[in-house]
């Protein structure tokens, strides 16, 4: 980015301290009848690709041409490079799902933008987006967001 220059999408996560606080809470919340209630939210739960170690995520459910997404820049979505089984915890339901990265930031901003247009809001995806601002492909990489698109575990 040049100095001076501010981007037009930004990320605008909630404050590490909230999030040390609300992550583990809601990990519990998720697990109970409550859940039912909280609909963007769901617990990702998943062995990581190279410890093995099981993994318990608080993400932000969206579905898209009703199939179900994750968007996010964090670090552990390098686990969904290839094919991953994964159980989703979504309205107080269980369900298999099997989670593939989709890092093309020409398809991840047509994705966020289809988002936007159905009525996400942006601070769900954890971004400052303008109003009337159309997502680009130099947004994603400014922002360094991807998309995990998730498929039933029965599908082959």
């Amino acid at each position: 980015m040049r100095a001076g220059i501010e981007p037009k999408v930004r990320d605008a996560p909630p404050p590490s301290a909230v999030m040390r606080v609300v992550n583990p809470l809601m990990r519990v919340v998720l697990r109970t009848p409550m859940a039912r209630l909280i609909r963007p939210l769901a617990l990702l739960t998943f062995d990581g690709h190279r410890t093995a170690r099981r993994r318990q995520i608080v993400v932000g459910w969206h579905v898209l041409e009703g199939a179900p997404i994750v968007v996010t820049p964090a670090t552990w979505r390098v686990n969904f490079t290839e094919a991953r089984a994964a159980t989703v915890r979504w309205r107080g339901r269980d369900s298999a799902w099997v989670g593939t990265l989709e890092a093309d930031p020409v398809t991840v901003a047509a994705a966020l933008d289809q988002l936007l247009r159905n009525g996400t809001s942006d601070r769900a995806l954890a971004l400052h987006v303008p109003p009337g601002h159309t997502i680009t492909s130099a947004d994603i990489v400014e922002t360094r967001r991807v998309i995990i698109r998730f498929r039933p575990a029965t599908e082959s």
